[in-house]
């Protein structure tokens, strides 16, 4: 469905909004017949007539909120839910404290599975190097790899680079690795799309460069790892900046905006942090702090806590 958040697709919520009373009725009808303990949401107005359905048939409502700005929706849905949970601190101040617990985001526990040394093992990268992973989320951002590549020899002198670029920049990417010097090629670790992969990297790197959604930013804190955060100018209420701020506040991330993210600036930052060891070791310490590897198990406990259910 639309969302709230996109001023492209008001029009078309009026027409959806003439469906929500159908919705409702639909969304009731399922309730009565599956009879669930509990009702569990990420919101969007998708979730807006299931959610009043379970209020009619008094079915407890658990609302998850991964942005430190709550969509509109969750915003509207907080007061007729049970409880609420958060990814960010920052998200407490427009929800209702009382009724709201920090749970953090939910990550795959095929990626907790690995540890540095196992990560390192698998990539087949030396104990003693120096590991900074680059990501633009699962399809890669064309902004980021932009100043990667214009920085690429500038780094690869200092450290190891894995780059997560996306299907879509692959090719790009690799052909920037095959015109590197030969003595830093192989320092220049090339993915399309990282699968299990991904656990390893996170847990092979020193630091990590990425964009600021909310599991772009908890999967790096689940392993303790600090963070250069590019937030996506485009994104609707600034919310990846706020959630950039969030980690920023906490000490374990730097905050680069996309309007100054270029090659010369990007290889500043990443230098100026590998460069002073106390301050990326508190950043480290930091993440390891406000990371939180357990939020899928917090929030399955606090929906059977909800739901009636017993352990």
């Amino acid at each position: 469905m639309p969302s709230l958040r996109d001023p492209d697709s008001r029009i078309s919520l009026v027409s959806r909004a003439l469906l929500l009373p159908f919705a409702a009725v639909d969304a009731l009808a399922q309730i009565v017949r599956f009879g669930p303990s509990v009702c569990c949401t990420t919101g969007g107005l998708v979730s807006l007539p299931i959610v009043i359905a379970a209020r009619v048939a008094r079915v407890p409502v658990y609302i998850w909120e991964g942005n430190a700005v709550p969509g509109r929706v969750n915003r509207l849905l907080a007061g007729w839910s049970q409880r609420i949970g958060t990814t960010f601190d920052a998200s407490l101040r427009a929800l209702p404290r009382a009724r709201t617990t920090v749970s953090g985001n939910p990550i795959r526990g095929s990626l907790l599975r690995w540890d540095r040394a196992s990560g390192r093992s698998k990539l087949g990268i030396g104990e003693g190097e120096t590991v900074v992973f680059v990501t633009g989320g699962s399809q890669g951002s064309a902004a980021i790899n932009g100043a990667v590549s214009g920085a690429l020899t500038r780094l690869l002198r200092r450290a190891t680079v894995i780059h997560h670029a996306g299907t879509a920049h692959e090719r790009q990417a690799e052909a920037k690795r095959d015109a590197l010097p030969e003595e830093l090629r192989p320092r220049y670790r090339v993915y399309g799309f990282l699968r299990e992969e991904m656990g390893a990297a996170l847990a092979s790197a020193d630091l990590v460069i990425g964009r600021a959604s909310s599991s772009s930013i908890a999967e790096p804190l689940a392993f303790g790892v600090p963070l250069v955060l590019v937030p996506f100018a485009a994104a609707a209420d600034a919310h990846q900046t706020a959630n950039a701020r969030d980690a920023v506040d906490k000490g374990a991330a730097v905050l680069l905006p996309e309007s100054q993210l270029d090659p010369d600036r990007l290889v500043a930052v990443i230098t100026g942090l590998l460069d002073d060891r106390p301050r990326l070791e508190r950043m480290s310490a930091a993440a390891r702090k406000a990371g939180r590897p357990d939020a899928a198990r917090s929030i399955a406990e606090e929906l059977r806590a909800l739901g009636g259910c017993s352990p």
